[in-house]
């Protein structure tokens, strides 16, 4: 693309409006004419200005500045792009260094067993940052290496220092003992399904158990007779039944955009983030991007959407879908492996002045299984 070189000019004369005629009458454009007292200022293309100097002989111009695309160009020295990229280069050279590392642990001979892994590995002190992959493979070697002294090691990186957390790996060797338990249920309920990995089941899928009720017993017997007892391990899902209640707010609030929005800068430290201006938005939701990191200061530019709050009520159909999703939510926030809602139902719904009330029943298959030990009691023949 091909910009037009313009320049601002300036001479001293009384009559200016003659200036300008002349330079109409020998086909000499003017862009621009800025009159201040009897100074003239003309905007006028590069190539044209030894013409004026030459066609108006009553009058000296002088060269002012460049307009434009030429006056940014003649601004950017090299000297100044050097200035500039250098600075750029050396804030993300230091952004990425790491000037603490921090091995977090009770254990001084585990911090520093790991300390020297994290050193051999070129995590220290003026190192430079790695990318997550590197990462994930340090802490697989390091794991690999003492898989009987640390379970799992996390490495996070938090500005410029590493906060590298560690939990010991727990040997217990437990003597061999006579422990003998059985499988009992540890709530009442219909069999689902019922696997045993030691000892005797003794109830069958659909079969309604009550609590306490063994499940799989520890027994072993044959021919009616007990020839051994284990300690008997294993799952049983059952079908057991719940109720609750759930008390939700008539009146809501939303947030929506209103698609004006503005731009902001940001910083963040140890000691929390904070805004560098002060945004002229009342309400707004922040979208925030990393621009570089310097030291231990994450910068960011924000963008602020503007929103309008509005007040809402939900009707009874509605607030009872939502507290059944909320009730929901929270049954299955306690569930284990392979547990499941079978049955979910809406018992009573009732909308006051200023609440939903919802009562729910489900039906949910649960692991039931609980371990309870008992005791034998040698017979004459076994203790002697």
């Amino acid at each position: 693309m091909k910009f037009n070189h313009f320049i601002y000019i300036k001479c001293k004369v009384r009559n200016q409006n003659r200036i300008l005629v002349k330079l109409y009458k020998n086909k000499i454009n003017v862009y621009d004419v800025i009159k201040k007292g009897e100074e003239i200022y003309l905007k006028v293309l590069e190539s044209d200005y030894e013409r004026i100097k030459k066609t108006i002989v009553t009058a000296k111009f002088y060269y002012v500045s460049e307009s434009g695309f030429y006056r940014v160009k003649k601004m950017i020295t090299p000297l100044k792009i050097f200035a500039v990229l250098l600075f750029l280069f050396l804030t993300n050279f230091f952004s990425n260094v790491i000037v603490k590392v921090d091995v977090i642990h009770s254990n001084k001979e585990i911090r520093d067993l790991v300390s020297k892994s994290l050193e051999a590995e070129g995590i220290h002190v003026w190192s430079l940052k790695k990318d997550y992959n590197t990462l994930q493979s340090i802490k697989e070697r390091i794991l690999n290496t003492y898989k009987d002294r640390l379970e799992w090691v996390e490495i996070e990186s938090s500005g410029m220092r590493y906060v590298i957390r560690i939990e010991e790996r727990i040997i217990n060797h437990f003597e061999s003992e006579n422990k003998f338990c059985h499988i009992v249920a540890s709530k009442s309920g219909v069999i689902d399904s019922i696997v045993s990995t030691k000892g005797e089941i003794v109830v069958h899928e659909g079969q309604y158990v009550k609590e306490g009720d063994i499940l799989i017993s520890g027994e072993i017997v044959f021919n009616e007779e007990v020839k051994n007892n284990v300690c008997a391990s294993g799952t049983a899902y059952a079908e057991v039944w719940y109720e609750t209640h759930v008390s939700l707010p008539i009146e809501y609030i939303t947030k929506e955009r209103t698609g004006k929005k503005r731009f902001n800068i940001s910083f963040e430290s140890d000691s929390g983030k904070y805004k560098l201006l002060k945004s002229r938005l009342v309400t707004h939701e922040d979208e925030s991007k990393v621009l570089f990191r310097f030291f231990n200061f994450t910068f960011y530019l924000d963008t602020e959407y503007e929103t309008v709050e509005t007040k809402n009520k939900y009707d009874l159909e509605t607030g009872t879908n939502v507290a059944l999703e909320l009730a929901t939510e929270k049954i299955q926030t306690k569930f284990k492996d392979n547990e499941k809602i079978k049955v979910q139902k809406v018992l009573k719904n009732t909308i006051n002045d200023s609440t939903i009330d919802v009562d729910v029943f489900y039906s949910i298959i649960e692991n039931i299984a609980t371990v309870e030990e008992y005791t034998v009691i040698p017979t004459e023949e076994e203790g002697s």
